[in-house]
């Protein structure tokens, strides 16, 4: 598995709201997203068609530390969901 780095805005943007970014572990880019809009939309209690991804923060690896935005690293969550 990879790590990726998604970016998900929803009905939050028209309140003037920050996208947000999950850290997921994935085999590929489309997986990846799959699991970050998922994870967004039921966290978020969103539809799945409210969802735009950032493109420009979108990508393989983490978030530099320098990045300037808080960003949700999923990938332990997904390691305990795995366990049970």
């Amino acid at each position: 598995m990879k790590t990726f780095t998604v970016t998900v805005a929803g009905t939050e943007r028209f309140d003037g709201e920050a996208p947000y970014t999950w850290v997921v572990a994935a085999s590929d880019m489309a997986s990846a997203i799959s699991k970050a809009t998922a994870y967004h939309a039921l966290s978020l209690d969103q539809r799945l068609c409210d969802l735009e991804i950032d493109h420009l923060r979108t990508y393989e690896g983490i978030p530099p530390t320098n990045c300037g935005y808080y960003w949700n690293d999923l990938r332990a969550e997904e390691s305990r969901g795995a366990g049970e």
